[in-house]
C-alpha cells in the first residue's frame, strides 16, 4: 500500500510540474504575440506614412510632366 502511495504521490507531483510548464509556456508564448502583434501595428503605420508621401511625390511629378 505504501509502495502504491509513494507512485501515487510522484505522479501528482510529476502532473504539478507539467502544469506550471505548460502555464509558463502558454504565457511566454501569449507574451511573444503581444510584442509581435505591437510591431505589427508600428510597421502598418509606418507603411501608411510611406504611402502617403508616395501619393503626394506622384501627384507632383504628374504635374511637373504636365509642365513640360
Amino acid at each position: 500500500m505504501d509502495n502504491l502511495e509513494t507512485k501515487v504521490d510522484k505522479v501528482d507531483a510529476s502532473q504539478v510540474r507539467m502544469e506550471n510548464e505548460l502555464t509558463e509556456k502558454v504565457r511566454a508564448l501569449f507574451d511573444a504575440r503581444e510584442v509581435q502583434n505591437d510591431i505589427n501595428e508600428r510597421i502598418i503605420m509606418a507603411l501608411g506614412r510611406i504611402e502617403a508621401k508616395v501619393d503626394v511625390l506622384q501627384l507632383e511629378t504628374a504635374h511637373l510632366r504636365r509642365v513640360k
